[in-house]
């Protein structure tokens, strides 16, 4: 097993290679954690190449993984990417079980798309908190105006 952790501007990039046990699949992970937490990146792309596919999760740690993660894992985004059909079918797998757990984990069939996704700008809390703000108040203005505008109606 051989792997690169590469710190981005906004998300950790990690590749996995040549992976055959759970303990290389822990090992990883602890990995990527520990830099993710340095490095106090949200946003993180785990690419998968050469390697055996995931079905016993439990197993693997994956789950203790997102949670090493941070306390509040909704904060976080993983994306998924691996290089034959195999790894993706076993990546979607664990993107359903990721989502049954609030986790917001997803996979993709390739790196570009994965990417997209981590960097769209209309993720972050603090930027929705404010729009739902924001709206909520241009609602009222809005309705005000409306029985405020209309003649002879009480």
């Amino acid at each position: 097993m051989r792997y690169e952790i590469t710190v981005e501007p906004d998300y950790l990039k990690a590749d996995l290679f040549d992976r055959k046990t759970a303990g290389e699949t822990r090992e990883f992970l602890v990995a990527i954690a520990a830099e993710a937490r340095k490095h106090e990146l949200l946003q993180v792309l785990i690419s998968v190449h050469t390697s055996r596919a995931i079905f016993r999760v439990e197993q693997y740690g994956i789950f203790d993984y997102f949670k090493e993660l941070g306390e509040l894992q909704k904060k976080y985004r993983v994306a998924l990417t691996g290089d034959s059909e195999e790894l993706r079918i076993s990546q979607e797998y664990v993107e359903s079980l990721a989502r049954q757990h609030g986790l917001n984990v997803r996979s993709f069939h390739s790196e570009q798309a994965a990417l997209s996704w981590l960097r769209d700008r209309r993720w972050p809390p603090d930027r929705r908190r404010r729009q739902e703000r924001f709206e909520g108040q241009e609602r009222r203005r809005h309705q005000r105006r409306l029985n405020s505008g209309a003649p002879g109606i009480s």
